[in-house]
């Protein structure tokens, strides 16, 4: 089942009246966050960008790493996504124009990765809104991809010459099942049970149930609450029981294997090329967040070496090693 998208008409906006309701709905959730966005790298009144994202999300640090590699100045809105500050129905209002753009349909089950190959989930972060562009852009690797085509080609992360073995790249981390690995994970050295791992998935759906009630009459936020709290509860039922945790796991370990095999056969000094691409940020954000996890990686010596390498790429460490509240543990 799909859930039809509203384009961008149904919020009550003409394209060429774009910029200002945009900047209206910036400032809408900026009211609602009772936070101004911080200025990185660029003067607040003159950024093209706008970042929507949390310091944990690994999808966020994706696109951190790329605008810190590119010098990219943006304005920064750090939320919080355990006190269901991507519910916002303002924040929500806003995403939604990007779900829009995005095509197809909004996403009714939790397939337990980052990938946005099944729709588009209305309730989460990054999005980026382009000034420029008077748009609003979701799915991290999109975000990424339109970063790093403003850059010149020489200075690519994902150059012409490599596209498809870098998308491929993507795809393979963009597919790992995060989410259950993370709702999996030991908290204080207790061990995580179905009920344990599935809590957080159902705190979600009671927001979204409370945000349903509160904007029964707004039709693009219904629609975007509905379908979250149809993938929060697949979620519920599907990815926390020991038999798909189990499955998860194997799945990582299967990618591991296939990276330790790649890397020991390489002959450049990154994965892919002699100096660092977008796989190599990818990979190296998902190794810090498996190293967060405690999957042990020791047992891939050449992982190991790598992932200590990527660690110390500069955008690495400011998108996510240096930034406050990226690191799980």
């Amino acid at each position: 089942m799909n859930v039809p998208m509203h384009n961008v008409a149904l919020f009550g906006c003409r394209m060429e009246e774009m910029d200002k309701f945009l900047n209206q709905l910036v400032r809408a959730v900026e009211t609602a966050l009772e936070c101004r966005g911080e200025a990185i790298g660029v003067d607040a009144i003159s950024a093209r960008f706008e970042l929507f994202h949390a310091a944990n999300s690994i999808c966020s640090q994706k696109v951190r790493a790329v605008l810190a590699h590119h010098g990219i100045g943006y304005v920064s809105h750090n939320m919080n996504l355990f006190t269901a500050q991507t519910y916002l129905p303002e924040y929500v209002r806003l995403r939604m124009i990007g779900c829009a753009s995005f095509g197809g349909a909004l996403v009714l089950r939790h397939h337990g990765s980052t990938s946005a190959s099944n729709g588009c989930d209305g309730v989460v972060v990054p999005t980026l809104v382009d000034r420029e562009a008077d748009g609003v852009v979701v799915d991290s690797k999109r975000i990424c991809l339109l970063l790093d085509r403003l850059a010149p080609e020489a200075k690519r992360l994902r150059p012409s010459n490599l596209t498809l073995a870098v998308d491929a790249e993507l795809a393979i981390v963009d597919e790992l099942p995060n989410y259950p690995l993370l709702m999996g994970r030991e908290i204080g050295g207790t061990p995580s049970t179905v009920s344990t791992r599935a809590a957080f998935s159902q705190r979600k759906v009671a927001w979204c149930d409370r945000y349903l009630a509160e904007c029964a009459d707004d039709a693009p936020l219904v629609e975007a609450y509905k379908a979250k709290r149809a993938k929060e509860l697949s979620a519920v039922t599907d990815l926390f029981s020991e038999g798909a945790m189990a499955t998860a796991l194997a799945q990582v370990h299967t990618a591991l294997d296939r990276l330790e095999y790649k890397l020991g056969h390489r002959e450049t000094r990154w994965l892919l090329d002699d100096k660092p691409t977008m796989a190599d940020l990818f990979w190296g954000i998902q190794l810090i967040r498996l190293d967060d996890l405690r999957i042990e990686l020791a047992t891939f010596p050449q992982i190991a070496g790598y992932a200590k390498a990527t660690r110390c790429l500069p955008a690495l460490r400011s998108a996510v090693v240096d930034w406050p509240g990226a690191i799980l543990r």
